[in-house]
């Protein structure tokens, strides 16, 4: 093994390629990014700004990244493939817990997670951002339509692992703190289905 499962398959298939100081995946172009840069948003306690990181993650990821993990008539083998590269890229062990297609709804937990197990002691609220965003594209392209993401536990506040709650947004509680500082009700620009 090189590097893990998941990247050995595509090192031996030489889809995971280093060219002119830039690493590919499957033709995506990723980079290796120290935790300790993304400490610095993931620390702020504001609403706004964090709100910002998630909607620009979404929204990025189900425009730029969402279309290359397509999987043809296989909407189980793109949810693999998508987490599975999330994994493999080190954010941690993602598990759905529950999947409800019929009312597009989720339950995942992301265990691992080294931006969470960084921010323990350092944040008040949960605070992963950026995963949360990714995984808001993924589960709208799985599901076919807009879908929203909570962080209702979260490692960094000495939790097991990190759950996230994923569904329409109207089926969310504003009356919860949690969902408040984490979701806008007014029409983030986003690719709606």
């Amino acid at each position: 093994m090189v590097l893990n499962n998941f990247l050995d398959r595509f090192i031996f298939t030489s889809q995971l390629r280093f060219k002119d100081f830039n690493f590919f995946l499957m033709d995506i172009p990723f980079v290796i990014v120290p935790v300790d840069i993304l400490l610095g948003l993931g620390t702020m306690d504001k609403p706004d700004i964090n709100k910002a990181i998630y909607y620009g993650f979404k929204h990025s990821a189900l425009v730029n990244l969402m279309p290359k993990f397509k999987v043809e008539g296989n909407k189980q083998k793109f949810l693999d493939l998508a987490q599975n590269f999330f994994a493999a890229s080190g954010w941690g062990v993602c598990k759905n817990l529950e999947l409800d297609e019929t009312n597009k709804r989720a339950l995942v937990t992301l265990s691992y997670s080294p931006l969470a197990r960084s921010l323990q002691g350092k944040v008040q609220h949960p605070s992963d951002h950026y995963f949360r965003g990714v995984l808001a594209a993924v589960f709208c392209e799985y599901f076919g339509e807009n879908v929203e993401v909570v962080e209702s536990n979260c490692r960094a506040l000495s939790q097991t692992d990190c759950t996230f709650i994923i569904k329409p947004l109207h089926e969310f509680d504003f009356t919860k703190e949690e969902t408040q500082r984490q979701l806008s009700l007014e029409q983030v620009p986003a690719v709606l289905y």
